[in-house]
């Protein structure tokens, strides 16, 4: 899929995660060691060499909280239940700076795959902090579920591209609509 400009960054970052799956196509490039390997690299992230099976579960599982964290609904508080998970075992926490002000994330840094996770996470609070995190949204079709940066003046945005899933929503709907009005 091609939809809209990529976030900002850092937050192209999480977008580019959550990303990583892509079920219009059935595509999972983190489903082997070599795309994790990849990805990571794309990125700019530490990755272990040769990713082990539970690394990539422990990254595909970190990227579903974050497309459920950005969904917002009923799956938040258990994406939030995971991300806080990977933020007590990647230590990840922030450090005040005197000059410039402000602060930076730091974690324990264990493993490259803690370091990365550290960052993504990193983005993920800062951004929740200044209010950015709620213009990075999910597509509000089921089949999609495309993370994409919404740039409506309002952030009304409801998917990743009104041409492709808004206008496959309108037509079901409408489908829909005929239906019920002229039963067969």
């Amino acid at each position: 899929m091609t939809p809209r400009p990529a976030a900002p960054p850092p937050l192209a970052l999480v977008q580019s995660l959550v990303n990583t799956r892509e079920l219009l196509e059935d595509r999972d490039d983190l489903s082997t060691p070599a795309g994790l390997v990849a990805w990571a690299a794309a990125e700019g992230l530490p990755c272990p060499a040769r990713p082990a099976q539970a690394d990539l579960t422990r990254v595909r599982r970190f990227r579903e909280a974050l497309r459920q964290l950005l969904d917002g609904g009923e799956g938040a508080a258990g994406a939030a239940a995971v991300l806080n998970g990977e933020l007590a075992r990647t230590g990840t926490r922030p450090l005040l700076r005197a000059a410039p002000p402000g602060a930076e994330f730091v974690g324990d840094g264990a493993t490259a795959l803690d370091t990365a996770i550290t960052r993504v996470l990193a983005t993920v609070i800062t951004a929740r902090l200044d209010g950015s995190l709620s213009r990075l949204k999910i597509c509000g079709a089921e089949d999609c579920r495309w993370a994409y940066y919404d740039r409506s003046p309002n952030a009304v945005s409801r998917w990743c591209e009104t041409s492709v899933c808004g206008a496959r929503h309108k037509m079901r709907a409408y489908r829909a609509r005929r239906a019920a009005a002229h039963p067969a």
